[in-house]
């Protein structure tokens, strides 16, 4: 689109202002701004909401299953920002070192899941935790390096919220919408108020279900017991209220949040920030002087993803402070490296606050799209091609495990 005959009408429909007035007050951005500064927040919170629930209950609770992916993706942020810094001298273009460092974790599982069989699932779950603690990693680079200062009265105001125990949704939600007000008011980018947000949404312990089954029960057989009446027209008030905080103890208010919010995210916030923001109007001025801008962050994603990625890896594991699970090969962790130098989503997001100048950020999307294919293909043929430690005749040992839970019934 940016390129044919409606790219002008294209690219000023993204630049028309909208407004909200409240009294003498205006909201005022263009649509782009909007785009990017407002609907994308509800990715970060899905992200940040993401990230707790991988180190409260998923692959990242416990430190012998997140050391592996954790030291991957540490190596796999380091590796492309020293290559970016070693290709681009001091001037304009060297504040860019965070563009190459992100991985779009969306892209890149998705490839995996589509080789089905071929790839072990433990392996796609190796890769899915580095992608969170990756994403982490260029949160806190973009608050850092790319952002102002924040505002913190809100902030503090959600975590009384979270102390007091309070876990209706609606009060962190409207915190919310005010915390994105102050954070883009006091110039630290406002979509980083989603992180912030989903960091004090509390999350509790899965619930007692035969608790919560029984005292079901016990309210409908009241009801029940009632005769007609509530047959006619239905449960009392006072059992509907009981029935609604049953309700509301079978998920946390995160959990319900992310279920809820994880589907827009995934289906409309992140096409809608691609179709915003990744058109460029190829011509000769893109690339007229900028090549080593592209090469930049091309190798830095490209080559310097895969080798950080196996490099920490396997120094964590020489070192002992990581175990390779016997499921996936060194090969196959290599081309899930290839796969993690995609960078799309959050690196033309770092792109857009490295790069004001529009001619610089042009030339980093082309070369974040050239790399992310590259990316794709290099990992999906490495790991097409690779089998797995079974086939190749290894021992089908768990050597992370070292004890078996035998489940024992205990009388009474």
């Amino acid at each position: 689109m940016a390129n044919s005959a409606v790219g002008q009408a294209f690219d000023a429909f993204w630049h028309t202002e909208v407004g909200l007035v409240f009294g003498d007050g205006v909201a005022r951005m263009s649509l782009l701004h909007w785009v990017n500064d407002a609907l994308l927040t509800i990715f970060f919170l899905v992200v940040g909401l993401e990230i707790k629930r991988e180190f409260t209950t998923g692959s990242l609770a416990s430190r012998r299953s997140a050391a592996l992916p954790i030291a991957a993706a540490i190596g796999g942020m380091a590796a492309p920002a020293l290559i970016y810094v070693a290709l681009i001298p001091q001037g304009p273009w060297s504040h860019g070192w965070g563009v190459p460092m992100a991985t779009d974790t969306a892209f890149a599982v998705a490839l995996i899941a589509m080789m089905g069989a071929r790839v072990p699932i433990e392996l796609r779950v190796f890769l899915t935790a580095a992608a969170i603690v990756d994403d982490i990693g260029a949160i806190i680079v973009v608050a850092i390096f790319y952002s102002g200062e924040l505002q913190a009265g809100v902030t503090a105001a959600l975590a009384m919220l979270n102390r007091s125990g309070v876990y209706r949704a609606s009060p962190y939600v409207l915190l919310g919408i005010a915390l994105w007000a102050c954070v883009h008011a006091s110039g630290l980018h406002a979509t980083l108020a989603g992180v912030i947000l989903a960091a004090f949404i509390p999350t509790r312990p899965p619930p007692d279900y035969r608790a919560l089954m029984l005292q079901a029960d016990t309210i409908l057989d009241a009801e029940a017991s009632h005769g007609g009446e509530q047959l006619r027209h239905g449960p009392s008030e006072s059992a509907l209220r009981a029935l609604d905080a049953i309700h509301d103890r079978l998920e946390s208010p995160a959990d319900r949040m992310l279920r809820n919010a994880g589907p827009r995210s995934s289906y409309l916030v992140l096409p809608v920030f691609a179709l915003a923001n990744a058109g460029v109007a190829v011509g000769s001025n893109v690339f007229d002087g900028r090549e080593p801008l592209m090469l930049a962050i091309i190798a830095g994603l490209v080559i310097g993803k895969p080798l950080g990625f196996i490099g920490a890896s396997a120094l964590a594991v020489r070192l002992g402070l990581a175990v390779k699970r016997d499921e996936y090969s060194w090969r196959q962790l290599a081309g899930a490296g290839a796969l993690a130098g995609i960078g799309f989503t959050m690196s033309l997001f770092i792109a857009g606050q490295a790069f004001p100048a529009v001619a610089d950020f042009a030339a980093a999307k082309v070369a974040v799209f050239i790399a992310s294919v590259l990316s794709a293909i290099i990992g999906v043929a490495v790991l097409w091609g690779a089998a797995r430690p079974s086939e190749a005749g290894a021992a089908p040992v768990r050597s992370d495990v070292t004890e078996v839970e035998v489940p024992v019934e205990v009388p009474g």
